[in-house]
């Protein structure tokens, strides 16, 4: 398999595997909910938000580690047939990292962490500090578990086994479906105890990722005369520390943020929070397809000295993911009121408002994310890791000024969006000094042209809404009338001509097999 067909196809699978759990994730949401209570559901936000970055964790430190093995494949088309060992040598260096430093983590970690529980750092009910305990507990052992399965779930990233990756999503949403279906028709004290089944739900799976990886990769077997190797050791440290920096602050961030909103305005005003947080999560999982099945061929390109097909792929990232992302965003932007309540019948009061927020600060994040992964190619990243770490410190004292002033929650939203600007930003700079990914032809090929249609499916996606009383019905005819629009208008506007030829081959491919 080429690939170029292989990219197409593992963005058909991940694109395929997110909206299904973006489909589940929004019909669910309201069953959550239902069983745990505005009140519960808002702690969970807070206490158990670092179980709903493990993913997020897990998927940027599989990508430094990734970038590493992916780097020695693309320099073994050039030197020989060097890769194996030297993916392996990668492999042992990155798993005794990855145990280490979890540990290590935990250590320092779960004690302050409990002990702001138990102390009044975090406004919760006196009722439920210790169901609050057990949540936390059990969003460290998913961390924990998470970071340390990294090097075996980063090689099939860096094999392009997405596939397989996406029978293992269905089969957990399913399971998480089921649950949450028990669980509202059977009413109790379920926030402990959906912390648990979170915690299972993420662990499984890697182990399950991490036994199969060794049994089909032989780069991921242990030689104990690999395990510390100086140099190598220096250089994923570095990597992975800068990129484990940015996630740090972004965990911060919005850690930090809950627990300033949790504080103006008690545990309710988190659910608001926690339903944006999932609508806009959502929305960054469709476009993060694009970096699985993007990542691992730039990454080659880069390692084979392939400028040239490093820099397209990366603006193809851009526009990509930003379209991908436009096919959900768009009309809920234009009927986030409605979705909100038909979805959960009695949303929180500014939760539609949060989400337009979210919403437009994803969609600038992913409009220069190809130069994120043209960075992480290139490897040196430490210098802009570290100004978006900056950029994301301070949006906390940033929304604590807007908060203080208006005492209004509008002020996350603001800030949120500021940040996200800071950070596309920062990374279009960095990519122009560092890899040399031209500005000009990032606004005239990625920006204009997204803005452009942005601005023409929203205008004649606003039509239903002159028209139509607020129901299901008029939720379909804008959903309708948006993809109507966006997708012969992405067509002509955003494509260029050969990424217009590459997707018809691409599709003209799918078509054949499907008729035979």
């Amino acid at each position: 398999m080429t690939e170029n067909r292989r990219i197409f196809l593992n963005i058909v699978a991940t694109y395929g595997r997110s909206l299904f759990t973006l489909a589940c994730g929004l019909f669910t949401g309201r069953w959550l909910l239902m069983s745990l209570g505005e009140v519960d559901y808002g702690l969970y936000a807070v206490v158990g938000g670092l179980a709903g970055f493990i993913g997020f964790i897990s998927s940027l430190i599989a990508g430094a580690v990734g970038r590493f093995y992916t780097y020695a494949i693309g320099e073994a088309r050039v030197t020989g047939q060097e890769g194996l060992e030297n993916c392996r040598k990668w492999f042992n260096t990155a798993l005794l990292l990855h145990i280490v430093f979890p540990v290590a983590l935990m250590v320092v970690g779960y004690p302050i962490g409990e002990y702001a529980i138990r102390n009044g750092w975090i406004f919760i009910p006196p009722e439920r500090v210790e169901a609050c305990v057990w949540v936390f507990r059990f969003s460290c052992l998913s961390c924990f578990l998470g970071l340390v399965t990294v090097p075996f779930n980063a090689m099939y990233g860096a094999k392009q086994y997405i596939a397989e990756l996406t029978v293992y999503t269905f089969v957990t949403t399913t399971l998480n479906v089921c649950f949450l279906y028990y669980m509202v028709t059977h009413p109790g004290d379920w926030l402990a105890r959906y912390a648990l089944w979170g915690s299972l739900l993420g662990i499984a799976p890697n182990l399950i990722i991490a036994y199969r990886a060794h049994k089909l990769f032989p780069e991921c077997r242990i030689r104990v005369a690999y395990l510390w190797d100086w140099g190598r050791t220096k250089s994923l440290f570095l990597y992975a520390g800068a990129q484990f920096f940015g996630c740090f602050s972004a965990i911060l961030r919005q850690q930090g943020i809950a627990i300033l909103v949790n504080r103006y305005f008690k545990a309710t005003r988190n659910a608001d929070i926690g339903i944006a947080n999932t609508v806009a999560g959502h929305c960054f999982t469709l476009a993060g397809c694009m970096t699985g099945a993007f990542a691992p061929a730039l990454t080659t390109a880069r390692g084979a000295g392939d400028w040239a097909r490093m820099y397209g792929l990366a603006f193809r990232t851009c526009k990509i993911g930003v379209l991908l992302v436009f096919l959900f965003a768009l009309p809920m932007m234009l009927e986030v009121d409605l979705v909100l309540e038909l979805w959960l019948k009695n949303p929180p009061e500014y939760a539609a408002m949060l989400c337009l927020f979210f919403l437009v600060g994803t969609i600038i994040e992913r409009l220069a994310w190809g130069h994120s992964l043209a960075l992480n190619a290139h490897g040196k990243i430490w210098g802009y890791q570290l100004v978006v770490g900056i950029v994301n410190f301070a949006v906390f004292p940033l929304a604590w000024l807007l908060l203080a002033v208006t005492r209004d929650v509008s002020a996350i939203g603001v800030s949120f969006v500021v940040m996200m600007l800071g950070n596309a930003a920062t990374l279009v700079i960095f990519a122009r000094r560092l890899v040399g990914m031209g500005i000009r032809r990032w606004v005239f090929t990625v920006v204009l042209p997204l803005g452009m249609l942005a601005v023409v499916c929203l205008a004649v996606g606003a039509l239903p809404r002159l028209l139509l009383v607020p129901t299901f019905w008029r939720l379909c005819v804008t959903t309708l009338t948006v993809e109507l629009v966006l997708l012969p208008a992405a067509w002509f506007i955003v494509l260029s001509r050969d990424e217009r030829a590459f997707v018809s081959e691409k599709l003209t491919l799918l078509l054949n097999k499907f008729r035979k």
